[in-house]
């Protein structure tokens, strides 16, 4: 795949004009990996309206969090978080003075994110009554209400 990249550096600009042309789809989600960004990620970085780095309350992910270059602007999405860790509490108290564009919701640890995954379905089809799923549909009504632009 990093070959193909090299050769053709318009590969996710193509592919998402594609997917945006059939006009089926409001969003396209990426889900790239977390680390030092391969030619494949920075590629598909160049291409995204918005970016959301997730994040998970612990201490290895705050101590790489900063070890890192982050792209601009990116929104900041807490993610597993178990409210009786006083550690996790902490850190997201931390996170809220600290990370610019940290998203007024979090995402809890909650076991039917794992068995919808089992079931192979959608949180939201698996366990709609799950607090995950409430958190989930939140997490889009934001993203409607402060990411969806006028049409040019």
């Amino acid at each position: 795949m990093a070959l193909r990249l090299q050769h053709m550096p318009s590969f996710w600009r193509d592919n998402l004009r594609h997917l945006a042309g059939l006009g089926r789809y409001r969003w396209v989600l990426l889900d790239l990996p977390a680390g030092p960004a391969t030619l494949a990620v920075q590629q598909a970085l160049a291409q995204a309206d918005t970016v959301f780095t997730v994040i998970v309350p612990d201490a290895n992910c705050h101590i790489r969090l900063h070890q890192q270059t982050l792209p601009a602007d990116c929104h900041f999405l807490v993610n597993q978080f178990a409210t009786i860790s006083t550690l996790q509490q902490d850190l997201h108290h931390l996170w809220l003075h600290t990370l610019p564009n940290l998203l007024p919701l979090v995402i809890h640890r909650n076991e039917a994110v794992a068995e919808a995954l089992a079931s192979k379905l959608a949180t939201g089809e698996h366990s709609p009554q799950s607090l995950a799923a409430e958190e989930m549909l939140t997490l889009a009504n934001w993203c409607l209400i402060n990411l969806t632009r006028e049409a040019p």
